[in-house]
């Protein structure tokens, strides 16, 4: 399965153009309010990425192996992925209709 970084992008900021997460990783997956997700172990540590409170969250966030990655720009709800044994434990992404996507992730790692 391939999760894509849908919108509109600064190529300066884009850590990641596309993150290929194996299904059989994925442990939940769910649509949120931006500000509801729960703060994970070490988040306050932006390496490499970029932060602008209520305008943009991007990139890797804190260290293995609470290591996050972000790709939100001002959405207020967020498609949330949790993971295990891979490169991050969490991924959220603001995409247009988080909703529709969980249902077909979940579907998919059903």
């Amino acid at each position: 399965m391939v999760l894509r970084n849908i919108g509109c992008v600064l190529f300066e900021l884009a850590i990641k153009r596309h993150l290929q997460i194996p299904t059989h990783l994925i442990t939940g997956v769910e649509a949120m309010d931006r500000k509801a997700i729960p703060p994970g172990d070490g988040t306050w540590l932006r390496a490499p990425g970029t932060y602008v409170p209520g305008l943009i969250r991007h990139g890797s966030y804190s260290r293995a192996p609470h290591r996050e990655f972000w790709a939100v720009f001002r959405q207020k709800q967020v498609l949330v992925v949790n993971i295990r044994d891979w490169d991050y434990v969490r991924v959220v992404l603001g995409i247009r209709d988080p909703e529709t996507h969980v249902a077909a992730i979940s579907s998919a790692i059903s």
